[in-house]
Order: structure tokens, then sequence, then C-alpha cells
């Protein structure tokens, strides 16, 4: 029987403590309570207490947490939606992916999408992977030492050192508009919801954002679908497939 992979007790700890430094006392003790809860294979209590945690902080960690012990719990699109989630914090980790891909083959919509490629999980990964406030601090040192360099420029005691100042200050200044992008980007990646996962156990999905319009196709609860856009309550979706129509709000969880 095919089991989901755990981070170790200690590791799954220490990433959570260091992601919610700023968090709460109650929320630490909370994910401390669920941790130890999960392993004595408490998984109701464990859910409770880290939906307790996660009211205060977020992160890889707690998603993770999240995901594995609602797949535990046989809720398996709360499983999908949480592993997900922990995937915007660290999108390269393959436990979530390996965990994530079990929990997609018990629902009902088998949608085949295209795998990723090691290169364009490194790529997310570096992207993605230190967040919005990692490129933050790399463009806060980039611009220091893009500063000092042109000091050097302004005021090198020779042509040369001047000329490496300048230079090297203008590639700096690349950089730091790289790293700005890079960070508006992971921003986006990490806090607007491109995509979701279907709550509900049947919807109709229909050809216009009206409940009298056509049905198109079905979907089933745990699908993740991409979301176009929205009007009113109603979400324009695209499934792996290609296949696009209309479902309300309500049908949904956001990623």
């Amino acid at each position: 029987m095919k089991q989901i992979k755990h981070i170790a007790l200690l590791l799954l700890t220490v990433a959570y403590l260091s992601a919610t430094a700023g968090g709460t006392e109650n929320a630490r003790a909370s994910f401390e309570q669920g941790t130890a809860a999960y392993k004595n294979g408490e998984y109701l209590e464990a859910l409770a207490y880290f939906k307790e945690a996660e009211t205060d902080t977020e992160g890889f960690a707690i998603n993770y947490n999240l995901g594995n012990t609602c797949y535990k719990l046989n809720k398996i699109p709360e499983s999908i939606l949480y592993l997900e989630r922990a995937l915007k914090f660290d999108p390269a980790n393959e436990d979530a992916r390996y965990n994530l891909r079990l929990a997609n083959e018990r629902i009902a919509d088998r949608i085949e999408s295209l795998p990723k490629t090691k290169l364009a999980l490194w790529w997310e990964d570096f992207r993605f992977g230190m967040g919005p406030d990692g490129w933050a601090y790399i463009t806060v040192i980039l611009s220091i030492a893009a500063a000092l360099f042109f000091f050097l420029f302004a005021f090198g005691k020779n042509s040369g050192l001047r000329r490496f100042g300048f230079f090297t200050g203008l590639i700096c200044v690349f950089l730091l508009i790289a790293g700005i992008t890079l960070s508006s980007s992971a921003e986006a990646f990490r806090y607007t919801p491109f995509s979701a996962v279907i709550f509900t156990d049947k919807v109709d999905v229909k050809s216009e954002p009206r409940q009298e319009s056509t049905e198109v196709f079905v979907l089933h609860a745990g699908t993740r679908v991409s979301l176009l856009r929205s009007e009113g309550d109603w979400y324009h979706i695209e499934i792996a497939s290609g296949n696009r129509g209309w479902i309300k709000e309500e049908d949904l969880r956001k990623i």
C-alpha cells in the first residue's frame, strides 16, 4: 500500500519555527501539539491543532502537515489544496510533489497534464523558492553594491579603478532590475490565486456564466483548475486538457 512521505519530525518543527519567527506563541504551540498528535496517529486531533496554527501563520511546513493530515483522514480535496499551497513556498519539494501525486490518484477525474522537466522545476524553484522577501533582500544588497561601485567610479584614484567601478556598478544595476522583477513575480506566484481545487462532489461546468446555460462537461471534487477570469460569482476555468467552462465560486477553493 502506498504511503505518503513524511519529513522528519524534528526538521518539520525547526522549519516551522523558522517560518513563524514573527508568529504568535499560541501558533507555535498548536503546531507542536499537532505534530505530536500526528506522530501518535491521532489525526483528527492533529488536524484541529494545525488548523489553529494556520490562523496565525503561513509557510511550507504548516500547509504540508495539513495536506498530509487531511490525506490520512481521507479528506482528499483538502489534502490536494494544502499540498498545492505548500508548493507555492517550495515549488521543487520532492516529498510534497510525491504526496500530491498520491492524492491525485484518489480523485475521480484523471486529467493528464504534461510532466515538468527537471530544468522547469529548477527554474520554478529559482524564481519562486526564496519568495518575495528573499528577492527583496537580494535587491537591497545589489542596490548597496551598485552605490559603492559608482562611488568608486566617481572618486577612484586612477582610470582603471574608475572604469572597474563603472562597469561593475552597471552590472549591479541590471541585476537589481532583474531582482525587482523576480521579487514581483514571486509575490504574484505565492499570493495571487491563479488556480483552485474543486470542492463540490460533482460540478456541471457551463458554457456561459448562467445557471441555465449549456453543460459542457462535469468535474468532481479534488480536480485542480486554472482560473482565467471572474464574472460576478462565476469563474471561467480551464483544466489540464485545455477544456474551458464556467463554474460558481462556491464550488471551489482557491490555492
